[in-house]
């Protein structure tokens, strides 16, 4: 048997245990005040550190050189050398961090990601202000507070108190938070960072915080994920002309109109659903915490990918229907010139998250075969940049599992595919092993991220706080 098939078995193994497990036990434990917690002195800092960078604006906008320079500051005063922090990026405002402790030589080193930058936050919808840290109701609330800048000041808290305890690695540990994931663009600072000073950030393993979460349903841990492949980010424009004219005298040609049926038959429209190992393994996980309807349609869908009366019945779960297939909806529809005038042209803006194995090509006969109007012209404004799925290695699988369940005991970790992007795409198109992994505990309803009043539960960033330092620890050993 080869390398690949032998690590695909046990793989498959590992997945089969934790399905199995998850199936006897529905029932999954709670957090309590039992789960294991870092010194006071860390979680002091931590809570510190995501002051701090929720103080600070980092949108796209304004930029990130101010959050770099506050965590280089932090970290040369606990005496990391010039040498072994590293601050920049694809312009002057828009800055990366490098931070590493070294460690034996006795491994490729182990690379943490996590993003600085934060969607905007308009003050107006907000019940606090965005950019303080509030504490009030057992949660912290701030732009980043979820997305992702608690990641930011967890690992960051983390790497300081390893430092502090003189902690040697057998493998060189690297913090690396980068600027512009949510932008994207010619800033993005992991695109940068590979084409620039790869030597950097070349490790043997990235774990990506922003990329995993702690599922949490009613107070109850169910699961960590473990991202080991992203839909694909693609933008597409629908446009349509008309002859134009005075409103009292319509044509056919109106260009809204046409607009309009074109959208209506894309929106009823449902891409075929196709079942990966990753998606398979999430349903099954799934499955047990679902409603009954639910449930039954998961159970035909695993049965027969093609039962699109199951699939119906999943599309109205946002987060399920997901992961079935490629999703192509309207987000944007703009038309017309004057109350009183036919409209000239109408557009619309059609935001996809595409299966990673999705063809481009595919797609756009797709739509050309479901509009079927010649009339309505489809154009790429942001092409599909897709990355390959992560091959499951059992060792660091294995590691994962001891470190969530020495914190949760009975807690499983399932692979999952984000619906949504990272920046893990530019890591695995470069070719290095990365995975998404989180201890943050996000209440089922409760993703706050991009929206108002972004908050993060204060129990759960103190033990995302002592995971993520287990973690570490527990990855950066000797393989």
């Amino acid at each position: 048997m080869t390398l690949i098939r032998r690590v695909l078995a046990v793989s498959a193994a590992l997945a089969l245990v934790s399905s199995t497990a998850l199936a006897a036990a529905p029932a999954a434990p709670a957090a309590s005040a039992a789960t294991p917690r870092s010194p006071a002195a860390s979680d002091a800092l931590a809570r510190e550190i995501l002051a701090e960078l929720v103080g600070l604006d980092t949108t796209h906008a304004v930029g990130s050189a101010k959050a770099t320079a506050a965590l280089a500051a932090r970290f040369h005063a606990a005496g990391f050398p010039d040498g072994d922090v590293y601050v920049g990026g694809p312009k002057p405002d828009k800055m990366n961090i490098v931070v590493r402790l070294h460690g034996r030589g006795r491994g490729e080193p182990v690379l943490f990601n996590a993003h600085l930058d934060v969607v905007e936050a308009v003050r107006d919808t907000w019940s606090v202000e965005p950019f303080r840290l509030t504490e009030k109701d057992g949660y912290f609330y701030g732009r980043g507070t979820q997305d992702v800048k608690e990641e930011v000041a967890l690992l960051s808290a983390n790497l300081l108190r390893l430092k502090r305890e003189g902690y040697v690695p057998d493998r060189d540990l690297i913090l690396f938070f980068n600027v512009d994931e949510e932008a994207g663009g010619d800033a993005n600072g992991v695109e940068w960072m590979l084409a620039n000073h790869r030597p950097l950030i070349e490790a043997g393993l990235v774990i990506n915080q922003d990329a995993g979460k702690v599922h949490a349903q009613g107070g109850r841990i169910l699961w960590n994920s473990l991202q080991t492949s992203e839909k694909v980010y693609a933008t597409y424009t629908l446009a349509t002309t008309g002859s134009g004219g005075h409103s009292s005298l319509p044509t056919r040609d109106n260009a809204i109109g046409r607009l309009a049926r074109a959208l209506a038959r894309l929106d009823a429209y449902q891409f075929p659903v196709r079942l990966g190992p990753t998606t398979r393994r999430y349903l099954e996980a799934s499955r047990a915490y679902v409603p009954a309807a639910e449930a039954a349609a998961i159970d035909a869908i695993l049965k027969d990918p093609a039962d699109r009366a199951a699939a119906e019945r999943l599309r109205d779960s946002p987060m399920l229907n997901a992961q079935l297939h490629s999703t192509c909806p309207a987000t944007v529809v703009a038309g017309g010139q004057s109350e009183s005038a036919l409209p000239m042209r109408a557009q619309a803006t059609i935001q996809c998250r595409l299966l990673p194995d999705e063809k481009p090509e595919e797609v756009l006969a797709t739509f050309a075969r479901v509009i079927d109007d010649a009339g309505v012209q489809v154009s790429v404004d942001w092409p599909p940049l897709g990355s390959p799925e992560a091959v499951l290695d059992p060792a660091v699988v294995g590691t994962i599992e001891r470190v969530t369940t020495s914190m949760w005991p009975g807690v499983p970790v399932v692979p999952a595919m984000s619906s949504g992007a990272s920046d893990n795409v530019y890591f695995r198109r470069a070719g290095l092993k990365t995975y998404g992994v989180s201890g943050t505990a996000i209440e089922e309803g409760d993703s706050r991220a991009h929206g108002r009043d972004e908050r993060v539960g204060v129990t759960a960033f103190y033990e995302s706080l002592e995971f993520s330092y287990r973690l570490m620890k527990a990855l950066a050993a000797a393989r």
